[in-house]
């Protein structure tokens, strides 16, 4: 039976742009009430007027998912000003390009305090109104999150920790109803792009070349929204990703080969 979302609270990280902002309105569509959380407090302006208009229950809240305090606060918050969590999809994200040698260590963290333990301080503050609900658990991971993506290594060090925590999740979670998304995503069309940071962590402000077809967020939003009503466990979101599964699963050397070839240019960054 596929899952209702009408008068339900759905949590979404990163929420003031791109595909965060895709998934409050797919889910807004569907009768939720949606809690947008995000640090862009304009941008989150932006979003709270377009639910409005579409006549939506909705509130916003700027939050920086990296500071544990304030994320225990923000849900704290949605719950007593919305009632018990049915859905938190772990959006918020960030990326680099660079090489590892040439990147500096507190640019892998970065990437990884917002991807890996954003989710991880995001999930931990939701648990308990997540279960009273019986609800939904969401992580946009990548096939980084499977799969080496050179000139990615903290990104893809944040995504494998994303699956390796919310898969192990799953088996902590499933006996009490709660249910466990893992979204391994191609690339989508969004602001993560120019907003990858260099090695030394400025923002790279111009997107780098990408390989298969570009998911739109609506279309990639609506894909997410479906298997999370129809209690998936695993979605590959995109042609490139489910080939790149299929692919480097079978053949590990080969996917490398193809994957370096489209990614040579981070070797003269």
């Amino acid at each position: 039976m596929a899952r209702d979302f009408k008068d339900k609270v759905v949590v979404v990280t990163g929420a003031a742009s791109g595909l965060g902002y895709a998934l409050c309105k797919r889910f807004a569509q569907a009768g939720a009430k949606i809690a947008g959380l995000d640090k862009d407090a304009k941008g989150l302006e932006i979003l709270a007027e377009e639910l409005k208009t579409m006549g939506a229950s909705a509130n916003t809240f700027v939050c920086d998912v990296t500071d544990e305090a304030a994320v225990n606060d923000t849900m704290g918050q949605v719950v007593d000003k919305m009632g018990d969590i049915y859905v938190l999809i772990n959006n918020a994200g960030v990326s680099h390009v660079s090489l590892f040698q040439k990147t500096k260590a507190s640019v892998l963290k970065t990437v990884i305090d917002i991807s890996l333990f954003g989710t991880i301080y995001c999930t931990k503050a939701a648990i308990d109104s997540i279960v009273r609900t019986q609800g939904t658990i969401i992580g946009i991971a990548s096939v980084a999150g499977y799969a080496p993506l050179a000139g990615r290594t903290g990104y893809a060090a944040a995504k494998h920790g994303m699956a390796g925590f919310l898969n192990t999740l799953r088996t902590e979670v499933a006996r009490s109803g709660v249910q466990v998304l893992l979204v391994f995503a191609t690339y989508i069309k969004t602001n993560l792009g120019k907003n990858n940071l260099s090695a030394d962590g400025t923002p790279m402000s111009k997107e780098r070349p990408t390989s298969g077809n570009v998911l739109m967020p609506d279309d990639a939003a609506d894909s997410i929204f479906n298997a999370a009503a129809q209690e998936e466990r695993q979605l590959l979101l995109g042609e490139t990703a489910q080939a790149s599964w299929d692919l480097y699963h079978s053949d590990p050397v080969a996917y490398e080969e193809i994957m370096l070839s489209l990614n040579e240019y981070v070797f003269d960054l």
